[in-house]
């Protein structure tokens, strides 16, 4: 964001697009690949959204204004999350019940992981090359090799019928799987309880680099660096909770407990001075703002829903979500734009990671120990 101020003279609600605009994309399409793309070939589907992004890698390498980087950016993510939603389908091909927990936390913390290297070396990368344009050129390579290795190694995979819904032959699963968002009233909450989460989390992401600049005169590669334990901490968080909840056998505290803490955790960053603490404040937020989302993603296949159903239920998450993300960052520029303070933005939105707490109070409990203390009652 500094740099695109700088170079393209981007506005606090400019700014505030572009931080949303990704998020914007992942609630723009993530109901519609769930309910339509999942009735094609998964592996063609992949390769193309690949191709795909490797094209919006590059429209946003040569973007001359805000606009055409917004599109880029809108572009790209629509693509990134008809992917994820088709991935889906292969975590129930290729993985059993019991693993199911575990695989979405190696997902959350390989991508998060992604994120780390992005936000660290980014900003170095775009001194050392000359310039963020070519970083985006060098994205657009390497999704392209990834693109190739999918194309030789990408497969399907029929699992055996099991004595389960979320088994079911292609027969019964066939029809409208959207029919599910009326049925079940849980998937509502699952997906809701994230978005107050989203909208502070994607508010500090988008905005505490150039705050800590102007607050501690930092440079932007120490910004980069800093921001890059935010990531770090959620690669924990999400390598974590998907094993201790499958170990403990319940998924409401992996929930609550993070939306009682992280509130406390977004306000204590924006207002510390001492950078050992905001170290540790930003390795512990982040990971608390990932514990929650592997164990948010198993509670659809702990219901037994049919794959595709299952489907709709992630693209659902992966609506509301984006919806609170969109929300967050537009807000906190829309205040920086009336009263030219940051500060007052990030701090009215900090508190509202507390729907997780909610969330998590209401949910049904679904883990193994709390679906035997059912069946025993």
């Amino acid at each position: 964001m500094p740099i695109w101020k700088n170079e393209m003279g981007v506005t606090p609600i400019q700014a505030g697009l572009l931080g949303s605009a990704g998020f914007f994309g992942f609630g723009l399409m993530a109901l519609p690949a769930a309910i339509w793309l999942t009735k094609y070939n998964a592996r063609k589907i992949t390769l193309a959204c690949a191709l795909g992004m490797v094209a919006m890698a590059i429209l946003q390498a040569l973007a001359t204004n805000s606009g055409v980087l917004l599109a880029g950016r809108v572009i790209f993510v629509v693509l990134t999350v008809a992917r994820l939603q088709i991935q889906v389908m292969f975590f129930q091909q290729w993985f059993q019940p019991r693993l199911y927990s575990i695989a979405n936390s190696i997902d959350f913390s390989s991508r998060t992981l992604g994120q780390v290297l992005a936000t660290a070396i980014t900003p170095v990368l775009a001194v050392m090359l000359g310039g963020w344009r070519h970083y985006y050129i060098g994205i657009a390579a390497a999704i392209t090799a990834l693109a190739v290795v999918w194309a030789f190694m990408g497969r399907e995979r029929q699992r055996p019928a099991r004595a389960t819904a979320s088994s079911a032959s292609p027969a019964a699963d066939a029809g409208n799987p959207a029919r599910v968002l009326r049925k079940s009233k849980t998937l509502w909450l699952i997906a809701g309880c994230q978005m107050g989460q989203a909208a502070a989390f994607a508010s500090i992401a988008t905005f505490y680099p150039t705050y800590a600049i102007d607050r501690l005169g930092i440079s932007i590669t120490t910004a980069g660096l800093l921001m890059s334990l935010f990531p770090l901490g959620s690669i924990a968080g999400s390598i974590f909770s998907g094993a201790a909840s499958q170990a403990v056998g319940l998924r409401k505290p992996f929930i609550w407990i993070p939306g009682v803490l992280l509130p406390a955790m977004y306000l204590a960053v924006l207002y510390a001075g001492s950078m050992p603490l905001i170290v540790l404040l930003l390795l512990a937020s982040g990971f608390f703002s990932t514990v929650a989302g592997p164990v948010l993603f198993v509670v659809p296949l702990d219901l037994g829903l049919k794959p595709r159903e299952v489907t709709v239920a992630f693209g659902l998450i992966r609506t509301l979500f984006p919806v609170g993300a969109t929300i967050g960052p537009l807000f906190v520029g829309f205040v920086l734009q009336v009263t030219g303070s940051l500060l007052l933005g990030l701090s009215l939105v900090a508190p509202l990671a507390i729907t997780l707490f909610i969330g998590g109070i209401l949910l049904p409990e679904t883990g193994p120990k709390g679906r035997r203390r059912a069946e025993s009652v």
